[in-house]
This record gives structure tokens, sequence and C-alpha cells, in this order.
């Protein structure tokens, strides 16, 4: 685990919030805007604006809407008064498919994107991951080779047999609640041992029949057997 023994709010003050202060100074603007929106998020949330100072940046971007949002923001956000407000894992949760389709961006944003997934993963924040995927062919061999590695790792914490699909896992799951699974996936499995003999007995009952249709002469066979043996 990367950060182990760590709080949640330790790993957004060393990788997530420079990692959102980057994304600010992006060329592609839309990176740019969708990065301001998680930032809005964030502010929502009582997140104070010492952790953006990017968005100081952002004032002079070329786009001015880009830049006046990025003064809205600055306006909006706490001054920092107050406490630091602790950033909960729903929150993470929320943001995790953004983070997702950074992967697919360049090589050194997608890497620091997969950085973030592998910690959050490591604190059970799980959620769809078509777009990793996807970048399973990024042209970055390190990209895809780190995939790779996060996909496998999301494939061992969630116990699925198939990278399809993902349910939503908190490490906040209670005892009653692990039970229940527990007791869920054992019942599984008894079910599924009860059904491939009966299953295979079923197969080969068929296989017989065929047989024999297709060969009267054994059923004369088997018809005589049974009357010599006849009690």
């Amino acid at each position: 685990m990367i950060f182990d023994g760590k709080s949640i709010q330790t790993v957004a003050d060393e990788t997530i919030y420079p990692f959102l202060n980057n994304l600010l100074l992006a060329e592609d603007e839309t990176v740019v805007r969708e990065t301001l929106n998680k930032i809005r998020t964030l502010a929502n949330f009582g997140i104070e604006r010492k952790n953006f100072l990017g968005l100081q940046k952002v004032l002079c971007h070329k786009d001015i809407d880009i830049a006046r949002s990025s003064l809205d923001l600055l306006r909006e956000m706490h001054p920092g008064i107050v406490k630091e407000v602790e950033l909960r894992s729903d929150v993470l949760e929320s943001m995790y498919p953004f983070f997702c389709d950074q992967v697919l961006s360049t090589p050194d944003i997608a890497i620091d994107s997969l950085k973030i997934l592998d910690v959050l993963i490591d604190y059970g924040i799980v959620g769809d991951y078509k777009n990793l995927q996807k970048a399973l062919l990024h042209k970055n061999d390190k990209v895809a080779y780190l995939v790779l590695d996060v996909l496998r790792k999301i494939k061992r914490l969630i116990g699925e047999t198939k990278i399809e699909r993902v349910n939503l896992v908190r490490t906040e799951i209670s005892r009653e609640s692990e039970e229940k699974v527990l007791e869920k996936r054992v019942q599984q499995i008894k079910e599924k041992s009860f059904e491939e003999p009966v299953q295979k007995e079923e197969e080969i009952q068929s296989r017989i029949i065929e047989v024999l249709k297709k060969n009267p002469k054994y059923v004369d066979g088997l018809k005589e057997i049974k009357s010599k043996y006849k009690r």
C-alpha cells in the first residue's frame, strides 16, 4: 500500500491536489474545464483555496470563459480561516471516473492518474473502469503496462472472474455486511457444485438416448440383457 497508515487527506495533499493543479495548465481546454468542475466540487465541500494555487495561473488563460471561471472559484472558495475540511471518501468516489478519463491523456498525465487510482484502490475506492480498459491500447508502453497492473489489482480487490463489471467497494463495510457477502459467496459455490454433477448426468443421459435412437440394435440388446437378469 503506497500510503500505508496515512489518511485520505494526506493522499489528497501529496498526490491529488498537485495533480489537479497540473491539469489546470493543460493545453486541452476541455481538460481544463473538467478540472475546474472537479475543483468546484471540492470547493462545495469546503476545501480551502490554498490547495489550488494553480487557479491563479488560469486567470491568464487565453479563453476568457475559463479565466472567469477560475476567478469565480477563487472568490467562492474558503480562504482558510476555519479548520481544514477533511476530504471524504465519497467525494473521491465521485471523482473516480475523472481520473480514469485522464488515463487516456498524455503519458505524464496518464501515469499520474494511475498513481492516484492505485492509491484509491488501496482504500477500497473503485468504480467503473471501461476507460481503463481502453487505455490498455495506449501508445505509451509504460502507461499500458501500468494500466494492466491497476486492472489486475481491481480484479483481486473485487473478486470478480471477468473484467467486465465492477461494484463500488468501500473500506467502511461493516462486519455484518462482510458476513452477508461471505455467506452469499459460499452459497453460490455450493449451488454451482450441486448444479455441475446434475448437468453432467443429464448430458450423459441425453447422449445415450441419442445413440440408442440411431442404433435400434442396441435397444434390442438392452432388452435382452434386462429380461435375462430380471428377477
